[in-house]
């Protein structure tokens, strides 16, 4: 199908620019109205739809599994990914002396829970340096020892867009015991992803970057062959039961995903993230990828003709100035220069990050890079 008609689906206000999709991309059209009829239902309804919502929720958590390649019952979901990647890290088994290695640039959400599960137990968490700002997994491979309890990497690099190959990583390790958990924020929605095939034990996402949702809808996957060994680390009714169980000394948390979810989940965000899912669905991720890079390529092409050093994997390019060939021109120009052109981008890394869609346009990529001539 063609693309056009899934960039029919977003605003084309001309007076912005939205190339900061791995900070918070727009929602679609389809979103909004689903959401708003949500909030019209509740202003008149109140509880008379409740039941009707959740059992909405429901629906979208099918939707995600099979988006994500995973079973229904391995997907749990969470107002953050932080808080995902919270559970996962306070609930791993740890003793003194086991090493959890992470990559040097992981964005705070992945480096704080690892930092105070491993204070807390007495392990030691390693940081692996990139090579180049790139993430080759054969750098976390040559850094395993008989002590590495729990690799925890991103899948894909906040700053630069660097991959780091996770099926490398789990067909390496397989039937080594160490937990695999990968941050997939920045690569679910853009990107193909198949959670059973990258071998992963555990993946962490969002809703508000590339799956093109509002904030509030994250979601934790665990292979239901290790979801016993991960208890929960938040408690509430809903970990056991329903609000109708009897309280009980003897009950134990439930023995699916929802054993992560102690109460209420956001709603309207995650049966409007049903949403986006349908539309991704609808027009294909391989084609939604390779009308990213697509584009991509576009903006780093022009940028290296404009003399500009470029570090790029797919969607996500990072561009610095290069002092030799322009010296004049200084990357906290560039930004208040887009900042002033409603252009949306990110500081990050090595120098500014965009980050396109496959809802982004050509004219857009043009648009910028003469504001950079």
């Amino acid at each position: 199908m063609h693309l056009e008609a899934f960039k029919a689906h977003f605003c084309s206000d001309p007076e912005f620019i939205h190339f900061n999709n791995a900070g918070q991309s727009l929602i679609p059209d389809v979103n909004r109205d689903l959401a708003i009829a949500w909030l019209e239902r509740f202003y008149k309804e109140g509880a008379f739809c409740s039941m009707e919502g959740w059992g909405q929720t429901e629906v979208t958590r099918q939707k995600l599994a099979k988006f994500i390649g995973a079973k229904t019952n391995e997907v749990a979901f969470f107002q953050t990914t932080a808080s995902a990647l919270s559970q996962v890290a306070a609930s791993i088994p740890l003793k003194s002396d086991d090493e959890i290695l992470i990559w040097d640039q992981e964005y705070p959400s992945n480096f704080y829970p690892w930092r105070i599960a491993a204070e807390k137990n007495g392990a030691k968490l390693t940081l692996v340096e990139s090579e180049n700002w790139q993430t080759p997994a054969q750098k976390i491979l040559d850094r395993v020892t008989a002590k590495t309890r729990v690799i925890a990497v991103s899948w894909v690099q906040f700053q630069t867009g660097s991959v780091t190959d996770l099926r490398m990583l789990s067909q390496a390790l397989k039937g080594s015991g160490i937990w695999l958990v990968a941050d997939v924020i920045q690569g679910v929605g853009v990107r193909p992803f198949n959670f059973h095939e990258s071998g992963f034990d555990v993946v962490c996402g969002g809703s508000h970057k590339w799956l093109c949702s509002s904030y509030g809808a994250s979601f934790m996957a665990v292979k239901e062959a290790r979801m016993m060994e991960l208890e929960p680390h938040a408690f509430g009714a809903m970990t056991f039961g329903t609000p109708d169980t009897e309280k009980s000394f003897v009950i134990q948390p439930k023995a699916d995903s929802s054993r992560y979810e102690p109460g209420s989940k956001s709603m309207i965000e995650v049966i409007a993230m049903g949403e986006s899912l349908d539309l991704f669905t609808q027009f294909g991720i391989d084609n939604i990828f390779k009308e990213s890079c697509r584009l991509g390529m576009r903006l780093q092409s022009g940028l290296k003709e404009l003399s500009f050093e470029v570090i790029s994997d797919g969607p996500i390019i990072n561009f610095v100035t290069n002092e030799a060939l322009k010296p004049q021109t200084k990357l906290q120009s560039i930004m208040k220069n887009l900042e002033d052109a409603k252009i949306s981008f990110a500081r990050r890394g090595p120098g500014v990050r965009l980050s396109l869609h496959a809802y982004n346009k050509d004219s857009e990529v043009d648009r910028i890079l003469n504001l950079l001539c």
